[in-house]
């Protein structure tokens, strides 16, 4: 019970009633704004209020600190600075769609009296461990202070009731403003501008506010073990292709791997930057790229931060984006094509076949709204009554509400944060597997109908999700902890699951539907000094299945195990980088993209589908290139220096109508030129009729 007569419900009402003011007059924020701070230092119960935040710092000196600033201690950053204190949860999806507005905020703002504290207040058992949250901490780069409330106690005292929640407070311990819930936070910076303009002469910030993690005695080893570690972190998601070779995500260093099934290192894509450029593989950059599957030789690619799905063409060695505008999407619909349709967070992604039409569909684990999406090559027939536009891409499974809700209807299902789908067989019949990671269950949706169903994990309540545990079963009476990978064995008819929190692999019994711990012999000869004989997980992702043997994505070991599933044996993959070279993007360079339109009944051909070259302004050759039929409708081509003037575009196209191709050439000249773009576009109606040999 609160020992102040102000508590955070009061709270709450004040930062409603100047939200509610702003909702009905958008025109007048600042003098809204100002008008409310005014009002938060003329209340008479000023001292009551100050105690309300002193009690709350008192209880986060409390806790266990993760990192914190070297140069200053904990309670110092608490005077003289307005001090944001951010609650959040690292597996939560809504923390992933706001944490890096926080991390912006920390960034333009810290030397200018800005304090991030953030209090780490735990869902899952494995996020109340230390280790695990500094885990997290590196994999996102985060910069701030981070506290570990593990029994949440600070998150109780404030009565905090979903993540994120933060609280802004004055740099004279007045609280300002609290912000709860994804929509709320997304707008921070807006509100905290005012702030520090009214507080502006009595600010006192820490110049040079970088933070280390602190070197503790437990932290020693950790620190050390990391400063070895080159430049391939967290491994997410693994895509074994048709001719036997593996892409790896790394949602750590933003890149992608491909190698060997040896683990031997062939090609790294992407510049290790955060961004969303495409280009060719030393220009592309992704953020947080997590799910790859392969179709038509191309790879695949969700890229989670960057709320898109990506292609990698390993012919022409360049990235391009297919699908999402970059910014994190709101519709829960879709429809629209390719990059003009907003997505949310896709995680993990699947290639299909319509039951309907047999067409090739590729289906989304679209985490940020609760959804499995799908996107049509072509116009496809999917369920009984739904057709998928060429190129669009559309919900298709959940309703979007954060439940683990089933039925027959695919849309009025409810799922919570799916990361992992894959294809697979149940009672003879085609399905799909959803590891539904924050209901800590496995759904399966039959392809024919839609019918979505438990398979194992969590209770009978749908609007229950922390009914998670480590027990062996069948339905309910099996119980996981944030599984997120799934791979389908078709001859032995198991499911395959990496049960991330529990740090386990799992399987399930097609014919029994007995979920059990799959454990495995560590068969590793080639073991490095401090390597232990142990076959241990830390927070597994992604599976992939080649033959007999299961890959494995061990994220947080850095390592990818390979294991016989004859035997029961694993041995590790490691990665080293120091001998990789990545060449830096350069910035004196303007985009050249291609619009292709075609009449409906006219498609590129299959595989290589023309050539084009851009010339200069004298008409010699500045880049030339081959084209697929896979892209989009816009493509990147090159990178163009900004001294060159461009003056055209020559291309050789062979298009395809029904059984009939037919090479057509041309020459464009730009439809826009500027000192960072230039645009080209092609369209045809028709095409002739000599036939291409």
């Amino acid at each position: 019970m609160s020992v102040t007569n102000f508590n955070t419900d009061l709270f709450r009402d004040l930062t409603f009633d100047l939200l509610s003011d702003i909702s009905h007059g958008s025109t007048k924020f600042d003098e809204l704004t100002q008008t409310y701070l005014n009002k938060i230092h003329e209340r008479i119960d000023g001292d009551e209020l100050r105690k309300y935040t002193r009690e709350i710092y008192e209880k986060i000196l409390s806790l266990q600190i993760v990192q914190t600033n070297p140069r200053a201690q904990l309670k110092d950053l608490m005077h003289g600075n307005i001090v944001l204190v951010y609650f959040w949860t690292f597996s939560d999806i809504k923390v992933s769609h706001t944490i890096h507005k926080v991390i912006g905020i920390d960034r333009r703002y810290s030397n200018a009296g800005v304090t991030v504290i953030c209090v780490h207040s735990p869902k899952y058992e494995h996020e109340k461990n230390k280790a695990n949250i500094k885990h997290d901490i590196e994999e996102r780069s985060l910069p701030f202070t981070v506290v570990n409330d593990s029994g949440r106690l600070v998150w109780k005292h404030v009565g905090c009731q979903l993540w994120p929640t933060v609280l802004v407070f004055g740099p004279d311990s007045l609280p300002i403003y609290i912000f709860e819930g994804e929509n709320h936070v997304q707008h921070l910076e807006r509100f905290l501008v005012p702030v520090l303009a009214h507080y502006k002469s009595s600010l006192c910030p820490i110049l040079n506010n970088s933070l280390a993690t602190t070197n503790s005695s437990e932290d020693v080893a950790t620190i050390k073990a990391a400063s070895k570690v080159k430049d391939f972190r967290y491994p997410s998601h693994i895509c074994v292709t048709s001719n036997k070779l593996l892409y790896i995500s790394f949602a750590g260093s933003n890149q992608l791997v491909l190698c060997d099934i040896d683990g031997k290192v062939i090609d790294i894509i992407g510049n290790g930057n955060v961004g969303m450029a495409d280009g060719d593989i030393n220009q592309a950059e992704f953020d947080s790229p997590h799910g790859l599957v392969e179709f038509n030789s191309c790879i695949y690619i969700a890229d989670t931060n960057n709320h898109s799905i990506r292609v990698f063409d390993p012919n022409s060695r360049r990235v391009l984006t297919m699908i999402g505008t970059g910014c994190l999407g709101t519709d829960k619909i879709g429809g629209l094509e390719g990059i003009q349709q907003p997505i949310a967070s896709p995680w993990d992604l699947c290639i299909t076949e319509s039951p309907f039409d047999s067409k090739t569909v590729l289906l989304i684990s679209m985490t940020g709204h609760h959804q499995i999406w799908a996107y049509a090559f072509e116009e496809t027939q999917w369920w009984k009554d739904v057709i998928l536009k060429k190129n669009s891409c559309s919900s298709i499974i959940g309703s979007g509400f954060e439940e683990k809700k089933n039925s027959s209807e695919p849309l009025s299902a409810c799922l919570a944060s799916p990361c992992g789908i894959c294809n697979g067989i149940m009672n003879g019949e085609p399905v799909i597997f959803i590891a539904d990671s924050n209901s800590s269950t496995i759904r399966v949706v039959t392809l024919n109908d839609g019918h979505v169903t438990n398979l194992v994990g969590g209770n009978a309540d749908s609007t229950n999700l922390a009914a998670f545990g480590d027990l062996d079963g069948t339905g309910h009476h099996a119980k996981l902890q944030y599984p997120i990978g799934v791979a389908f064995h078709y001859p032995s008819s198991y499911l395959y699951i990496t049960d991330a929190f529990n740090n386990k692999l799992k399987r399930v019994d097609m014919k029994t539907l007995l979920c059990s711990n799959y454990f495995v012999t560590d068969n590793d000869k080639k073991k490095t000094r401090g390597e232990t004989n142990s076959s241990k997980f830390y927070e597994p992702h992604g599976i992939a299945i080649l033959d007999h043997f299961l890959y494995v994505a061990d994220k947080n070991n850095s390592h990818i195990k390979r294991i016989d599933l004859d035997h029961g044996t694993f041995i590790r993959h490691r990665f080293d980088l120091s001998e990789t070279l990545n060449e830096e993007r350069s910035f004196r360079s303007k985009k050249a993209y291609l619009a292709i339109f075609l009449d409906d009944a006219l498609k590129l051909r299959d595989g290589n589908a023309g050539t084009w070259t851009i010339e200069d302004e004298d008409g010699l050759k500045i880049c030339d290139g081959e084209l697929t039929h896979h892209v989009p409708h816009k493509i990147l081509l090159d990178y163009v220096s900004r001294d060159k003037q461009v003056r055209s575009l020559k291309y050789e196209l062979i298009l395809c109508q029904d059984d009939k191709c037919t090479m057509m050439n041309g020459v464009v000249q730009p439809v826009n030129q500027t000192d960072s773009i230039i645009e080209f576009t092609i369209k045809i109606d028709q095409i002739e009729t000599t036939k291409c040999g």
